[in-house]
């Protein structure tokens, strides 16, 4: 898509040279033909600017491949210092994070129509990775009560679960995957989803690899994290069904 914006801007200057070299020969039809062609492809360029933009962001859709890997490393009680790999690109994120399992989440553009017959790839980005306890009271942070004494002693305090944003929010651009899901003219050409992964504990020294799936002609996308160790398969008992699919 950047190719054919630098194309537009490319004979849209030759268009406007043209239409000065046509004037000056004394050709007043000609040349303002030739503005025409040139206001019309600089148009062009600057209204696919700013979705290009934001879709450079985005990474090519597989069929089946590998997104990411996710390492935990014990710092505490219930808290871990969490390192999310972008694969392929090897692209490192650190976050310290608290609970006891971890869900990684992604933006899908399944682009349909006009779009998809121009052959538009397919593409998702990394959206949020979640932290979670599985018993909810022991999320909530312990505060003294009222009718405590000063003697008494208080639990100690634990941290509610984060969930990190995995993007730039104030990044350049136009964001085509939240306007396709309201009523803008995005939503006609490109089908914008959340795939939500599964569930994983939380454990020292655990590693996963986390894969994408998407089956031939469908739009849904499915998350898989499976143990890429053996400290994370003695964390959890993997079951085939575990898979989480996308979520509209």
């Amino acid at each position: 898509m950047l190719g054919v914006i630098a194309l537009c801007v490319a004979f849209g200057l030759l268009a406007l040279l043209l239409s000065l070299s046509r004037w000056l020969a004394h050709r007043p039809w000609a040349a303002a033909g030739n503005l025409a062609v040139a206001v019309l492809l600089l148009l062009v360029a600057h209204r696919l600017w700013p979705p290009v933009l934001h879709l450079q962001t985005y990474e090519s859709m597989q069929p089946k491949a590998l997104i990411a890997q996710v390492h935990c490393e014990r710092t505490g009680p219930s808290a871990y210092r969490v390192t999310l790999t972008r694969l392929p690109a090897g692209h490192m994120q650190v976050f310290e994070m608290s609970g006891d399992e971890w869900r990684l989440d992604v933006r899908t553009l399944v682009w349909t129509g006009l779009a998809a017959q121009l052959g538009l790839p397919d593409s998702f980005r990394l959206d949020r990775l979640s932290g979670r306890y599985l018993r909810t009271e022991l999320a909530a942070e312990t505060t003294p009560t009222p009718a405590a004494t000063p003697a008494a002693k208080a639990a100690p305090a634990r941290h509610v679960p984060a969930s990190f944003a995995l993007s730039d929010e104030e990044e350049a651009g136009e964001d085509i995957w939240a306007q396709a899901r309201t009523d803008s003219g995005w939503k006609a050409h490109v089908d914008s989803r959340h795939a939500y992964g599964p569930w994983r504990p939380l454990a020292g020294g655990a590693r996963y690899d986390v894969s994408m799936t998407r089956a031939p002609g469908q739009t849904e996308a499915v998350l898989d994290a499976r143990p890429a160790n053996e400290a994370a398969a003695k964390a959890m008992r993997y079951t085939a069904n575990d898979r989480i699919r996308t979520k509209g």
